[in-house]
């Protein structure tokens, strides 16, 4: 089946070994299945070389229709995300990892239950039942992954999302402008608060299982420091609730 559109975000952030390839990867798919697209890459202050190579696939593709936002200094995936949904103009609206250990294949699936259900958002989550691991995750990730969704349900209360962090999500362009306008994290924890603040406007959100390819590579998540970091930003979640910065009239003095 062809699509008419599609926005594809892909925050970077030291990814200098895989980009290039991903981003042909990207284009390939989305070329044989929508009239027109759009891939954003976001490289957040990678000093690894990162956005010069976004550069050269843009001078040596000029057939790709790429764009690429560049932030000088480092601000965190939420902020990288954020940039790339408020600039991007087809819908709907995919955010994904930029390694692609959920392979961009996934998108089929999300597109129907997207365009056939009632949803806004489709979001992937590596514990939903038929999720598929090409390894076992590294119990300290269980570790973490599982103590951070007991925070979120302690101090968000009753949070029924148990894999906020998975990259790669769907939206309906509109409710995505909508979310990411309000989002203020700007660093990991930010899908939570997307997705709290989703749960606050009645969005509709399904959540589908994906296959998790395996990543040889050293991770870019540092567990104990950006535990710490999730932790301070469901507290500033929670705050920003009470304080009204979700309601839809909110304006910010």
């Amino acid at each position: 089946m062809k699509y008419p559109e599609i926005s594809v975000i892909i925050p970077c952030y030291k990814e200098s070994e895989v980009i290039a390839a991903n981003i042909l990867t990207v284009h390939a798919y989305l070329l044989e299945r929508f009239d027109r697209y759009e891939i954003i890459v976001v490289t957040d202050g990678s000093p690894d070389g990162t956005p010069d190579i976004v550069d050269h696939v843009i001078k040596d593709h000029p057939e790709i229709p790429l764009i690429h936002i560049r932030f000088d200094a480092n601000r965190g995936k939420g902020a990288a995300v954020k940039a790339g949904v408020l600039s991007a103009k087809d819908n709907p609206v995919l955010f994904i990892d930029a390694d692609l250990t959920i392979p961009i294949d996934e998108l089929d699936e999300f597109m129907s239950v997207l365009n056939q259900s009632e949803s806004d958002i489709v979001i992937a989550s590596r514990l939903a039942p038929g999720a598929r691991l090409e390894e076992p995750s590294p119990w300290y990730r269980v570790l973490t992954a599982r103590g951070f969704h007991l925070l979120q349900i302690f101090i968000l209360g009753g949070f029924e999302f148990s894999d906020t962090q998975c990259g790669f999500k769907l939206f309906n362009r509109a409710v995505a402008r909508d979310l990411f306008e309000k989002i203020t994290i700007r660093r990991f924890a930010f899908d939570a608060e997307l997705l709290f603040i989703a749960r606050k406007r009645q969005y509709r959100v399904a959540i589908l299982p994906v296959l998790i390819r395996k990543d040889t590579r050293n991770t870019n998540v540092r567990v104990v420091h950006d535990s710490i970091n999730m932790l301070f930003a469901l507290l500033r979640i929670r705050w920003n609730n009470w304080a009204g910065r979700y309601d839809k009239h909110f304006r910010p003095k």
